[in-house]
């Protein structure tokens, strides 16, 4: 906790007493398919992930390593989201439109980008610098859908724990586009992510400087740029079985590329140029087994 009334120090006291922890509650209205309001807490649409974080909805054991060290994960935060479908047959498509609570630019840092950036670690989110987040999916073909989301907070410096921590704003957009096709026989997905932190070398010189009891990682340099990408496929050998009641059986492989230091600014503020190591490829297969139809 951040106790305010002692001149804001970070605070590490165990106290009694507990916490709920929620990912998702909300209330919805229904006006009809086109158009729906809801409130409360809710996941962020940004990527392929997150949107579909079950474990149904990706194959292997873990969810995708890319999205899951830029973004938060499972990303969730509390707004008001406007929902609903348009179109019919080929011309199908659903949407959300969301003003959320926006990312921590205490939280940023080399390894995770802005993925440490989700408040709650003082039990209380700011909403000073909201996010607004736009997704589209396109649901046309049997088996296939298209989608593509944006976020946007127009200062994540605002949301900081104590607001007299940054002098300086930090706009933050992420943009993502993503894919999946299921068939018979096999299903593949794929997901490209990336977007950008403003004054990335401002914001690095300041959290190299925050308490050493706080609770963020103060690792460095913040880049301006991150990406990810990534692609699965998986083979149905069930569709191949004469009696498949009892082996449905999914070998599958995975390649991600992810950079949490795709761009550094290096300047007066920042000296440290971008550190190639973080650059990750990798492989992954396996099979997957499902007793229950999903």
């Amino acid at each position: 906790e951040i106790e305010n009334t002692e001149n804001g120090e970070y605070e590490t006291e165990v106290e009694k007493g507990g916490e709920v922890a929620l990912e998702q509650f909300h209330l919805t209205y229904r006006l009809n398919n086109v158009f729906m309001v809801r409130a409360g807490h809710m996941i962020v649409p940004v990527g392929l992930t997150n949107t579909h974080h079950e474990p149904i909805n990706f194959f292997g054991t873990v969810r995708p390593e890319g999205e899951t060290t830029l973004l938060p994960s499972t990303w969730h935060e509390t707004g008001i989201s406007f929902i609903g479908e348009l179109g019919r047959k080929w011309a199908s498509f659903d949407y959300q439109a969301m003003i959320l609570a926006g990312l921590n630019a205490n939280g940023f840092d080399r390894n995770t980008w802005v993925g440490g950036g989700k408040q709650g670690f003082f039990e209380v989110d700011n909403f000073t610098s909201p996010a607004y987040v736009a997704r589209v999916n396109y649901r046309g073909v049997p088996g296939l859908r298209l989608g593509a989301s944006v976020y946007y907070v127009h200062n994540a410096a605002a949301n900081s724990d104590k607001p007299q921590t940054y002098t300086f704003k930090v706009p933050v957009t992420i943009w993502s586009v993503d894919a999946q096709y299921r068939h018979r026989y096999f299903t593949v997905r794929g997901n490209l992510l990336g977007g950008n932190v403003g004054n990335s070398s401002l914001l690095t010189a300041k959290n190299n400087k925050l308490s050493s009891k706080s609770p963020y990682s103060r690792l460095a340099p913040i880049a301006q740029r991150g990406v990810s990408y990534d692609v699965e496929a998986g083979l149905n050998l069930k569709a191949f079985m004469k009696n498949p009641k009892y082996l449905d059986f999914v070998p599958f492989f995975r390649y991600e590329y992810y950079n949490t230091q795709e761009k550094v600014i290096v300047d007066a503020n920042n000296l440290k140029a971008a550190d190639d190591r973080l650059k990750t490829q990798m492989w992954v297969a396996g099979l997957n087994y499902r007793p229950l139809p999903y």
